[in-house]
């Protein structure tokens, strides 16, 4: 029992000193949750930011973690780069381009909930309708329902790049 003990005691007493010298103090924890506040009421404000996406929840089969894909708001434009998987119906022949385009927002709403934003943007493309359903917290982290005319609905996770803008 002795020879358990003593390995495990010395595993935990090395995960604790990591996070003791790794971890904010709560003054700089709190300075930057402001400032990622400040940036994310900024990006809604002036209807310009970037959301990275990192991760994609198809309705059916299970969720897959995504590089390199994006949506973009800027000057009423929306511009999607978002992997699809799900059924489609009344597509053009080979798929079209999906939700992958740029148009310009018929409809963008956004109402201020107790953590972040909730944004709907409405676009139509020359293939379809959409809606996205965008969450976006003051920590800079958003959820993203996609809801299409002719396509079933997708969601997606990701974060708001703070650096995109300047």
């Amino acid at each position: 029992m002795k020879k358990y003990i003593l390995p495990l005691l010395a595993a935990v007493l090395a995960v604790s000193a990591c996070g003791i010298l790794s971890s904010e103090t709560r003054e700089e924890r709190a300075a930057r949750e402001a400032r990622e506040a400040q940036m994310v009421h900024r990006g809604i404000e002036t209807g310009n930011f970037t959301i990275n996406i990192d991760r994609m929840y198809p309705v059916r089969g299970t969720s897959k973690t995504v590089t390199n894909y994006s949506i973009k708001v800027k000057d009423r434009v929306l511009t999607s780069y978002l992997p699809y998987i799900g059924q489609a119906w009344r597509v053009p022949y080979g798929g079209g381009h999906g939700l992958n385009f740029k148009a310009d927002i018929g409809s963008y709403n956004v109402v201020k909930v107790a953590d972040g934003y909730e944004i709907v943007i409405a676009v139509k493309t020359d293939e379809d309708q959409h809606i996205y359903r965008l969450t976006l917290f003051d920590n800079g982290r958003a959820s993203l329902d996609v809801q299409s005319q002719n396509r079933e609905r997708i969601s997606y996770s990701g974060v708001m790049d703070f650096y995109s803008e300047k």
